[in-house]
């Protein structure tokens, strides 16, 4: 059966890298950054395709970093007022998320840098698999889109321990020099591999298509590969 929580994003068992193998699973890699509120649609539209797809399919999704603005200070950037003559979310935007069950709200008051984000993905990747790294992806997303919460280390921690995540380890964790380089590093790869935006998607080591597409799009990736 389908397991969104074992989408790993690239193989022909199923490998979506949001960057499946398969005949019997599938997973799907995320190049993402949690403050395009396009990664957010993307995840849900593919979450959409794998429910409706002909054959069911038992995914894994791995989120991997990417950063649209990497020069963004770690205490993020001011946003200006959220008028309704200059509405932080856009009609657009707004439509988009709705369509899919997200309330993009514009409440939170600065615009990310979201080294620390994907830090804390990665360690629960490491340390908790993909599911845990995926539900974290999606607390991390509610956090910042629609309750308006900045995601710093204290506010990451939060959710991290929601999910069995020890607080000595997230904060040993976000205040590692050696570890943030590392996933600088990755960024900087990842920024390099993906030049058509985010999210980018990688299925069983296939790059695909890059932004939120309809589940349809989706289906024809499956097709091809199965």
């Amino acid at each position: 059966p389908h397991n969104l929580n074992q989408i790993t994003l690239p193989t022909t068992t199923g490998q979506c890298l949001i960057y499946p193998s398969w005949p019997t699973k599938f997973v799907s890699k995320y190049s993402a950054t949690s403050s395009d509120p396009g990664v957010g649609v993307g995840k849900r539209k593919l979450e959409k395709a794998l429910s409706t797809y002909r054959k069911q399919i038992d995914a894994e999704v791995i989120w991997r970093p990417y950063m649209l603005r990497p020069n963004t200070p770690l205490e993020g950037n001011p946003k200006p007022p959220n008028t309704p003559g200059n509405p932080r979310v856009g009609p657009h935007m707004k439509a988009a998320g709705a369509s899919v069950g997200i309330d993009f709200t514009g409440k939170c008051d600065r615009t990310p840098n979201t080294l620390l984000g994907h830090t804390l993905l990665e360690f629960a990747l490491e340390k908790r698999g993909v599911a845990v790294q995926n539900e974290l992806a999606e607390r991390i997303f509610k956090m910042y889109y629609t309750d308006g919460i900045f995601p710093d280390a204290n506010n990451l921690s939060i959710v991290g321990q929601e999910l069995g995540l020890e607080k000595g380890e997230i904060e040993a964790v976000l205040s590692d020099d050696d570890r943030l380089e590392k996933v600088q590093v990755a960024i900087h790869r990842n920024r390099s591999q993906v030049r058509s935006g985010v999210p980018f998607f990688v299925f069983n080591g296939q790059p695909a298509f890059s932004g939120a597409q309809d589940p349809s799009t989706f289906h024809q990736v499956f097709d091809q590969l199965l």
